[in-house]
């Protein structure tokens, strides 16, 4: 299991990333996804991700718009996250807490975080 945390800032309010990151296919931000299919309840999803593959996500805690926990698997790859937005107004933070098992010897997760932060940053105009 490799763990990574990560913090980073934005220069927006809090209830737009909730936004961004409960939806991965919004204005196309996560560009390495192709498709979300969520349960009605909205605590379950199969994102499609751009190499075919499909990531089962349960969330166990979705608080609008401060917090988010749950578990993946994609394939042999699976683990945990967890994140917390902090702030208010026009600035927010993010820290992502990632686990991962089963992605071999060079996995980093930190890698993965850095992308996805790489990622929304660019869909906020930040």
């Amino acid at each position: 299991m490799k763990s990574c945390v990560l913090t980073e800032n934005f220069s927006c309010d809090p209830n737009r990333l909730w936004l961004y990151l409960s939806k991965p296919t919004l204005s196309g931000w996560r560009s390495d996804v192709t498709g979300n299919e969520e349960s009605d309840d909205g605590m379950n999803a199969k994102v499609t991700n751009r190499d075919g593959s499909v990531t089962d996500i349960h969330f166990t805690r979705k608080e609008k718009p401060r917090a988010m926990n749950g578990t993946f698997q994609n394939g042999r790859k699976k683990g945990t996250f967890a994140l917390i937005l902090l702030g208010g107004g026009d600035a927010a933070s993010v820290e992502c807490t990632l686990e991962i098992d089963g992605i071999g010897l060079f996995g980093k997760p930190k890698k993965l975080l850095e992308e996805r932060m790489t990622m929304l940053h660019k869909a906020v105009g930040d």
